[in-house]
């Protein structure tokens, strides 16, 4: 047990009270600066390694020679950025262990990605998602939802660098700015340089740093504390339900919220569909390897999230007596576990960097992926009848330029973002949800209902977009209810033993919120977060079926009208139940040839 008294700031034990910052030593700006190099090292090696031969296809799709186990690595460490490195203990700490079906849902959509769209996408052999959209409905439908692509992860990558780089440098001596340039800097000059094969390799090098980080915790923990006693406590404080089950959509963390609303919303999108995931499915050398590489990386997540299950039980230890973010020590929780290693590790010389190192990685890695990906898109879906023309050096050229121009664009919204405010820079975050969602819909639509047809899919995007705009405004603009925020399940935290450096206790907060009453209005803006998505997903769906429904019976006077490229029938999943369908013969606008065909071809 730790020992506090008043005038004395003392520590002693696990039980911390000492309320203090623990600054970076030489050894630890070392390692973090070596994490850095050995990044932007694997960019000059496979730049310089295809100084002569490299091609577009090289460059972007890494000549799709890719294998399956790096290939599962990048895919891993795209999915858990810096946000979630730091944020998932902090989670498991304040609200128990559902989160833990995250890996279900991810294990569910990369199933889904594997076995429907990752053959669709592989045998068209496409570089861009969106490009499929013009095969299956019009040039518009791809150029839209590419643009919303291109909003939705520059802000996303904004925040990717400026979060984590506010965290910790909220607790090390490391500079907001010198983090947010670092980052920033690194990821354009590995990216610019080397391209895919830089991006896949220096994610592998990255995962390293990830998994040290969080195994640093975790064995300290497990050999000085007990992993017995740490889960006597995680079971004693109420964080080890793991099965809580509601149907009421305000329920922050059900096993419905994550396997109905995660599945079917951003998370969908962002494993199945996105260009960030699938263009590394299409840099392997084969549908095998591709497929390996979905299947592999659920392996590595779900080590990762059990990584941040076990560091964050051993958080409820630590900070029993003094939780320093509702002290108001620190800003926001996400700061707890880069601060919790500081001060474990104080004696330790480079073993905090090592963790903060590896939310650093995280950070690299979904900066250049994003970039890599926006590059592909904007040269495929945008420039496409400009750059066909030009010379595969040109064409390099200025798939490269793209890279060092979207790069600056994500450090100066970074930057952007350091000096908002909490709405405006909460509008930001939900832009990716907000688009996330019905680019879903559009998916799923055009490979399963083969009747969809351009007008509808282009009503029920734009009410997909509208349905999750007026969500966002309302939940920003209207009250939590009282009754709301108690079915958020935070669990209780102390701070009654908390004490600063020099002897001063905190003094507590004894306000007691506002009773604020709950209405169905209410309840609707303040649906769990996982939902939300999922609320694009739907209202895109109805819409466009509906629509489609209308424009087949009035219009084409119920004549059946050919679809513009593959779905998937119902017979790829249940077998015999399917009508031949009919394709027409089509010329994209990218110069692509479609032959007619009478049946799906996988």
């Amino acid at each position: 047990m730790s020992a506090s008294t008043y005038g004395e700031c003392v520590q002693d034990g696990f039980q911390i009270t000492c309320l203090t910052f623990y600054n970076f030593t030489v050894a630890d700006y070392i390692i973090f600066s070596f994490m850095l190099c050995l990044s932007a090292g694997v960019g000059v090696f496979f730049a310089y390694r295809a100084r002569n031969s490299e091609t577009v296809e090289d460059y972007l799709l890494a000549g799709r020679t890719m294998h399956f186990f790096p290939t599962s690595l990048s895919i891993m460490c795209t999915a858990l950025s810096a946000i979630t490195i730091l944020g998932t203990p902090s989670e498991f700490y304040l609200y128990g262990g559902m989160y833990i079906w995250a890996v279900a849902c991810f294990a569910i959509n990369l199933s889904l990605s594997a076995e429907i769209f990752l053959p669709i996408f592989y045998h068209l052999k496409i570089r861009s998602t969106y490009e499929y959209l013009e095969l299956r409905f019009h040039s518009i439908t791809r150029k839209v939802t590419m643009a919303m692509f291109l909003l939705a992860t520059i802000v996303s990558t904004g925040v990717a660098i400026y979060a984590p780089a506010t965290a910790i440098s909220a607790v090390t001596s490391i500079d907001l700015n010198l983090a947010i340039l670092s980052c920033g800097l690194v990821c354009v000059f590995y990216t610019t340089l080397g391209g895919m094969k830089a991006v896949v390799w220096t994610d592998v090098v990255q995962s390293v740093w990830m998994i040290s980080g969080l195994l640093a915790i975790t064995i300290y923990s497990a050999v000085n504390i007990g992993y017995d006693e740490i889960w006597q406590k995680a079971n004693d404080t109420g964080r080890t339900e793991f099965f809580v089950t509601s149907w009421n959509p305000t329920v922050r963390n059900t096993i419905q919220a994550f396997l109905i609303g995660k599945t079917f919303g951003l998370d969908g999108y962002s494993f199945c569909v996105s260009q960030n995931f699938v263009q590394r499915f299409l840099a392997c050398r084969s549908l095998a390897h591709a497929k390996g590489s979905a299947y592999m990386s659920i392996v590595w997540f779900a080590t990762i999230i059990t990584f941040c299950l076990t560091s964050g039980f051993a958080l409820i230890i630590y900070y029993e007596l003094c939780d320093p973010a509702a002290a108001g020590f620190l800003e926001t929780t996400d700061q707890l576990m880069p601060w919790l290693t500081t001060y474990l590790f104080q004696e330790n010389a480079g073993v905090s960097a090592i963790y903060v190192s590896g939310a650093f990685a995280a950070s690299l890695s979904t900066v250049s992926s994003a970039l890599s990906s926006m590059a592909n898109a904007l040269v495929s879906d945008f420039l496409y009848h400009w750059t066909n023309k030009l010379s595969e050096k040109k064409q390099l050229i200025i798939c490269k330029s793209l890279v060092l121009f979207l790069g600056g664009c994500c450090i100066g919204f970074a930057y952007m973002a350091a000096s908002l405010r909490g709405g405006i820079l909460e509008a930001a975050l939900a832009i990716p949800a907000i688009v996330g969602g019905p680019t879903w819909g559009v998916f799923m639509l055009a490979v399963f209902f083969p009747f969809v047809e351009f007008i509808g899919v282009s009503v029920g995007m734009f009410t997909g977009v509208a349905a999750c705009t007026w969500m966002y405004i309302g939940r920003n603009i209207a009250p939590i209810p009282t009754e709301i925020v108690e079915l958020a399940g935070k669990l209780e935290v102390n701070t009654d033993h908390c004490m600063y450096e020099n002897g001063t206790m905190y003094p507590g907060n004894d306000v007691q919120p506002e009773y604020i009453e709950n209405s169905p209005l209410l309840s609707f803006y303040n649906i769990s977060v996982h939902y939300i998505g999922t609320l694009g997903f739907s209202t895109t769906v109805v819409f466009t079926l509906l629509t489609s429904t209308i424009v087949h019976l009035f219009v084409h006077k119920g004549k059946y009208n050919a679809i513009r490229d593959f779905t998937v029938t119902t017979s790829r999943i249940f077998g015999g139940l399917s009508r031949e369908i009919k394709c027409e013969v089509k010329t994209t606008s990218s110069g692509k040839y479609r032959e007619s065909r009478k049946r799906n071809p996988f």
